[in-house]
């Protein structure tokens, strides 16, 4: 499978009770262990949309080179991440469901579990001057290989459209919701004007393709510095100082 060098999360908090699927979920001291072990290995950190445009001028991804991303914009990424990323000097993209921003809401929760925060605006404007940018996770978390072309078209550019508008600065990056795409809706992302899209595991497995890129996801049951360390290594090159 052909995967660059980008890694996610979705939340940096311990589950609650109901909590279905707890795999999104990443203790904060475990966080704060696989944050150092990058820094210790000379990963450098890279926004997702840096990331491409280093690319499509080099044709290649910048050495050692990294971008961590989360999706969904949960208020932990701002109360528990953000601390952590801003005091090691790391750079990264967070993807938010605009609809969400500010608001307590079940949209990107699996059936069943309970509302959870969402970063507010001046979460987000806050973190924006401390090198993290905001991508798109939709308007409204649809899956967008199950929506009619007109859904995929609004979810698309109005999400766009509203973040643009709250950070005064392009928004350039897209993530698929659960990482599922059709043809339709890969084309309705580049047609919006953003540089790239990233989905899970569902990317093209022999080459690169900058509107359907593969992440490695960072789960709850990376446990041990050893499991993070044997998902992280192969993703930061180390062939050239």
């Amino acid at each position: 499978m052909t995967t660059g060098p980008f890694i996610f999360y979705h939340k940096i908090d311990t589950p609650p009770p109901d909590a279905r699927i707890r795999g999104g979920y990443t203790p904060l001291k475990r966080f704060i262990k696989q944050m150092a072990f990058l820094k210790k290995q000379g990963a450098e950190f890279y926004t997702a949309s840096e990331m491409i445009e280093y690319y499509l001028e080099h044709n290649s991804f910048p050495p050692r080179g990294l971008a961590i991303t989360f999706d969904d914009g949960w208020k932990d990424n701002y109360e528990n991440a953000f601390p952590v990323l801003r005091e090691l000097g790391m750079r990264a993209t967070i993807f938010l469901i605009s609809s969400c921003v500010g608001q307590v809401s079940d949209k990107a929760q699996s059936e069943g579990e309970s509302s959870r925060a969402h970063l507010s605006r001046e979460n987000i404007l806050e973190m924006s001057k401390h090198g993290i940018e905001f991508g798109s996770h939709t308007l409204n978390h649809k899956l967008l290989h199950q929506v009619s072309p007109d859904e995929v078209k609004e979810e698309v550019e109005e999400s766009k459209r509203g973040i643009e508008q709250l950070l005064d600065k392009p928004c350039k990056v897209f993530a698929y919701p659960g990482g599922h795409f059709n043809t339709e809706a890969r084309q309705a992302v580049a047609d919006a004007g953003y540089l790239a899209a990233f989905t899970t595991t569902y990317g093209d497995r022999e080459r690169l393709d900058r509107y359907a890129l593969n992440r490695t996801e960072i789960l709850r049951r990376d446990r041990f510095l050893y499991q993070f360390a044997r998902k992280v290594r192969p993703l930061i090159r180390r062939d050239a100082a």
